[in-house]
């Protein structure tokens, strides 16, 4: 029996965490979680959302796939992409030092 394909979501303002309960940020890689306001979800209204654990990543083309679906990746929370510049830029410094 062939497999359902996974719904394809929207999720404006994510970020990444590593957990519900844990709320700091993580890189966008497989095992963490999309937070962020879902749209076009077949079984949930819009709102905020926690995704289940992150299997891949296309950045290419801004999808993700978690357990239950594939996300589409629209606008990137500041405060997340803020971070993510801080550790970008934490890593080169620590690669010029070396």
């Amino acid at each position: 029996m062939d497999k359902p394909e996974k719904p394809i979501v929207r999720i404006e303002n994510w970020s990444v965490v590593g957990s519900v309960v844990y709320q700091g940020y993580q890189k966008l890689e497989p095992g963490q979680r999309l937070t962020g306001d879902v749209m076009g979800h077949t079984n949930l209204r819009n709102g905020s959302i926690y995704t289940s654990a992150i299997l891949s990543v296309d950045l290419g083309n801004r999808l993700v796939e978690t357990h239950n679906s594939l996300c589409q990746l629209g606008q990137v929370d500041e405060d997340y992409a803020r971070w993510l510049w801080e550790q970008e830029k934490a890593e080169q410094e620590k690669a010029r030092a070396a």
